[in-house]
């Protein structure tokens, strides 16, 4: 009996298509690391990624900076923050006044929320819908410059949301009507490999207490949101 003992602990067997022996199996393995092969330990993970694809490394740092300068730009009173369809700083519009193509022409607000139109000098355009400023225009045009103003504004590109995480092209995107967090990763190139499909947080650029707050693909995405796609572990 005990010869056979010691037979059959020497017996190579066939695992995962090589031979080895039962005595390999006295130390339990090691995944500790994961089955990607990543440390667990965050900093260690995100100098492997450095390492593997510095280009979207630097990218992903840069939309980080950006995302959190636009979030702190915000003004901190609830009261005073945009909602969609309002006017803000880097929103790019297009004014045309009939019959005065001199006026006429494309425009972007300015830091400050300030329009540049040329006569009139600096409008203040945050905080208004595209309805509003043209009435604003066309009432300083008619104090002293033209006789019954006619004016357009088309918004060309509100100010870009922001989508970070594990998608391929990480950075800042221009916000259109109805997009969704789908619309938006398709826009960051999709899904990396190591993404948490599924677990996707959004900040909304108006919630004065900016909270990150999980949500479904389905759910609209407005100008100066910032999305961030969960990394999976295994």
């Amino acid at each position: 009996m005990r010869t056979l003992s010691l037979a059959l602990a020497v017996i190579p067997v066939l695992v995962f298509g090589s031979l080895v022996s039962l005595n390999s199996f006295a130390s339990p393995l090691d995944f500790s690391d994961g089955l990607t092969g990543l440390s667990a330990d965050p900093a260690a993970r995100a100098a492997a990624r450095t390492a593997q694809d510095p280009d979207r490394a630097a990218a992903l740092t840069a939309a980080e900076e950006a995302a959190k300068a636009a979030l702190e730009a915000m003004p901190a009173e609830p009261e005073a923050r945009l909602t969609p369809g309002q006017l803000a700083p880097g929103d790019k519009v297009r004014l045309t006044v009939f019959g005065e193509e001199d006026m006429s022409g494309e425009f972007e607000i300015d830091g400050t929320g300030s329009l540049a139109v040329p006569l009139i000098g600096e409008i203040s355009a945050k905080g208004l819908t595209q309805r509003e400023l043209e009435k604003r225009i066309a009432e300083k045009l008619n104090a002293g410059y033209l006789v019954n103003a006619r004016v357009n504004i088309e918004v060309l590109n509100f100010r870009p949301f922001f989508i970070l995480g594990e998608v391929n092209k990480p950075g800042s995107y221009p916000w259109v009507n109805d997009m969704t967090i789908i619309n938006a990763v398709a826009l960051g190139g999709g899904y990396t490999p190591r993404a948490k499909v599924g677990n996707v947080t959004l900040r909304r650029a108006n919630d004065p207490d900016r909270r990150e707050l999980s949500v479904p693909d389905d759910t609209k995405v407005f100008p100066g949101d910032v999305i961030r796609v969960e990394e999976r572990f295994f």
